[in-house]
């Protein structure tokens, strides 16, 4: 039992190259939603294939189907190293459908590790859930050259051949000098998330509080009793008090354990 714990933690310690330092993860019914409000984004923060990108910045639209044959149409697409893109995804199926963007090796350590931890709820703006007959824009600045993926990770999805790849093209006018200012920017930004009163305790930022459903998006530090890396996620609430004694803004510590796969806050309170 312990090894197994052991392994699933390894799985979440790669996941920080697929998306580190925009570690915020979305899956299943949870999604947070930050593509839906583009004019107030998450805060620019590279990752391997680039960062969310503001609205003003697009410079055309490329759209993206999904069907039940699980399959992307296109399913290759090809733009500009530097380029900001209005993915707009539509699903045309009568199932739910994933577009997640990332490298090819970190994408499948991502479905390794929703496999092992299926109930795992996180949420990221290189993430999209679209419902049956909806669609959904993601914002997207490609900030380095080479070649991505993107597919569907809902179970038997991917190992059915959703997929579909992107070739960033290098160029030459751009820089990476901008690259180091948001990784300053987000180690400044999660200082103080990083450093808890013992091992057992987390401490984090209310993001959003989520009365109805019992759960709280957080930002948080290092997870150490679980070894999970800083990131933001939506967690269940062991008791439903705890989602009315915050507020989005607080600066909170807590207590986070692994029940039958799903993390559950089983201790929170407000920092001074």
């Amino acid at each position: 039992m312990k090894s197994k714990k052991h392994h699933l933690l390894a799985l979440a310690l790669v996941i920080p190259t697929l998306f580190s330092p925009l570690l915020v993860w979305a899956h299943g019914d949870e999604h947070l939603d930050p593509n839906m409000k583009v004019d107030n984004p998450i805060k620019a923060q590279t990752q391997a294939v680039g960062q969310q990108g503001m609205p003003k910045d697009v410079s055309r639209t490329i759209e993206i189907s999904m069907n039940d044959l699980l399959r992307f149409n296109p399913d290759s697409l090809s733009v500009q190293q530097g380029e900001t893109i209005r993915l707009r995804i539509t699903n045309n199926g009568k199932i739910p459908h994933e577009f997640v963007l990332g490298t090819r090796d970190e994408m499948m350590q991502h479905a390794e590790m929703m496999k092992a931890m299926p109930d795992m709820v996180h949420s990221s703006a290189n993430i999209a859930l679209v419902p049956p007959s909806k669609s959904t824009d993601i914002i997207w600045q490609f900030t380095q050259s080479g070649e991505f993926v993107f597919a569907c990770l809902i179970p038997g999805h991917l190992p059915a051949g959703m997929q579909g790849k992107i070739t960033v093209a290098a160029n030459p006018e751009k820089s990476s000098s901008a690259m180091p200012v948001a990784i300053t920017e987000v180690k400044a930004e999660t200082t103080d998330t990083t450093t808890a009163v013992d091992d057992r305790y987390t401490l984090g930022e209310i993001r959003k509080v989520d009365i109805a459903q019992g759960k709280l998006t957080i930002k948080h530090g290092d997870i150490k009793n679980l070894g999970m890396p800083g990131m933001t996620m939506v967690f269940r609430i062991k008791d439903p008090a705890m989602v009315k004694a915050v507020k989005a803004g607080d600066a909170v510590q807590f207590v986070v354990e692994l029940e039958k796969g799903a993390m559950v806050i089983t201790e929170l309170k407000k920092r001074p």
